[in-house]
C-alpha cells in the first residue's frame, strides 16, 4: 500500500516537471521566422529541434520583461549554471528509462530489476523537480515584482 502511495507521488511529481518544462519551453520559445536564406532552409531537423541556449533564453526573457543589462546577464549566468545540472540529471533519468524498457519480462529478475529501476527514476524525477524549482526561485529572486507578474501571464497556459 504505501509502495503505490509512494509510485503516485512519484507520478505527480514526474508530472509536474514535465508541465515545468513544457511552460519554460512555451514561455521563452520563439516563433521560427520564414527561412529566406536556402541553406537555413536545407538545415537537418536535429538542428531545429535543438533546446535553446543561455543566452536565447536570457534574451528572450529580457524582450518580455524588459529586463536592464544587469539583470539580464545575472539572468543568462542563472540559465547557464542550471542547465547543466538539470541536462545532467535529465540524461540520466533518460537513460534509466531506456534501461526500463529495454528488460523482457521473461528475464530472471525482471520484477526487481524494474522494482530497482522505478526507485532511481523516482528520485531522479524528485531531484529534476527540484532543480527546476530552485531555478525559478532564483530567478524570482532577480526579478522586480512587476516583472514576475508579467512571467507568471506569458507562464499562463492559453485556454
Amino acid at each position: 500500500m504505501l509502495y503505490r502511495k509512494k509510485a503516485g507521488m512519484l507520478g505527480v511529481i514526474g508530472l509536474s516537471a514535465a508541465i515545468v518544462t513544457g511552460v519554460a519551453v512555451n514561455a521563452f520559445a520563439d516563433d521560427e521566422p520564414a527561412l529566406a536564406d536556402s541553406k537555413q532552409a536545407q538545415r537537418s531537423p536535429a538542428v531545429k529541434a535543438e533546446a535553446p541556449s543561455h543566452e536565447q533564453l536570457a534574451d528572450r526573457l529580457s524582450q518580455e520583461l524588459s529586463l536592464n543589462d544587469k539583470t539580464r546577464d545575472k539572468v543568462s549566468d542563472l540559465f547557464e549554471k542550471d542547465s547543466e545540472t538539470i541536462r545532467n540529471i535529465q540524461e540520466q533519468l533518460h537513460s534509466t528509462q531506456v534501461e526500463l524498457s529495454s528488460l523482457s519480462p521473461s528475464s530472471k529478475g525482471y520484477l526487481k530489476k524494474v522494482s530497482g529501476l522505478a526507485e532511481e527514476s523516482g528520485d531522479l524525477t524528485k531531484e529534476l523537480t527540484i532543480a527546476y524549482a530552485e531555478n525559478r526561485s532564483e530567478l524570482y529572486a532577480l526579478l522586480t515584482p512587476a516583472q514576475i507578474s508579467k512571467l507568471e501571464m506569458v507562464d499562463k497556459p492559453q485556454q
